[in-house]
């Protein structure tokens, strides 16, 4: 088990189910702390520290936690009270390789919703939108992201979770409705640090409220602890 596995488990699940952002900054921070721990099969993180991590509430925790547990990435096992804390593992997502008929039998029981079925079908005057995997793909090919990865210290996997963030924004609000490969890498490329700088002022403001449960940052998490960032006009 490693990084990078886990990591393209999470992109094959995601093209067949809907994952929020936060489910799958959650799951980037579990990887993290599995690897801090030597990839165990199991290992123990509290709800109290992934809440102060990631900046979410208790009840954000648990939604984005449940979205993992649908999509077969994760297995949970709660504290017997809230002073105990809870055990995580990683499942091999087994019906993404299994036959025809056993991926029919998974479809058919599994929880999570399909995301090609929630999906509508693109109106014959609709400008077409770049799917997420072209436009990752042509933005690496660039040199933005080498500039981009040296700037603000990151790593492949957390680029390419702040790219899901932004392309998910993005087509929610329509903003590449007939864009091209080029002007979406353009855009991702003057939207990070804009993103990141709004990241650290609202943890800063979250620090300053619980100054007395600080936790260390871990993963996608370190990667919003930036000097401010000066943008290219």
């Amino acid at each position: 088990m490693d990084g990078y596995t886990l990591a393209a488990q999470l992109r094959r699940t995601r093209r067949r189910y809907r994952l929020s952002a936060t489910s799958q900054a959650l799951y980037y921070e579990l990887v993290a702390i599995a690897n801090e721990e030597g990839w165990p099969d199991n290992f123990k993180c509290s709800n109290g520290e992934l809440c102060s991590t990631l900046v979410i509430t208790e009840k954000t925790l648990i939604l984005a936690r449940q979205e993992l547990i649908q999509g077969d990435l994760v297995a949970y096992k709660s504290g017997k009270s809230k002073k105990t804390f809870s055990d995580y593992s990683f499942l091999t997502t087994v019906k993404f390789t299994a036959s025809p008929t056993a991926n029919a039998t998974a479809d058919k029981t599994a929880v999570a919703p399909d995301y090609n079925k929630l999906k509508e079908k693109p109106k014959p005057n609709k400008a077409a939108v770049v799917t997420f995997t072209d436009a990752l793909d042509f933005f690496k090919s660039t040199k933005n992201r080498r500039l981009l990865m040296e700037k603000f210290h990151l790593n492949e996997i957390e680029l390419e979770w702040y790219f899901l963030v932004f392309y998910d924004s993005k087509v929610d609000l329509g903003d590449l409705d007939g864009k091209t490969l080029e002007d979406t890498a353009k855009n991702f490329y003057f939207w990070l640090p804009k993103h990141l700088a709004a990241q650290q002022s609202e943890k800063a403001v979250n620090v300053k409220r619980n100054t007395s449960n600080v936790q260390p940052t871990r993963g996608v998490a370190a990667a919003l602890q930036f000097t401010d960032v000066q943008m290219r006009e």
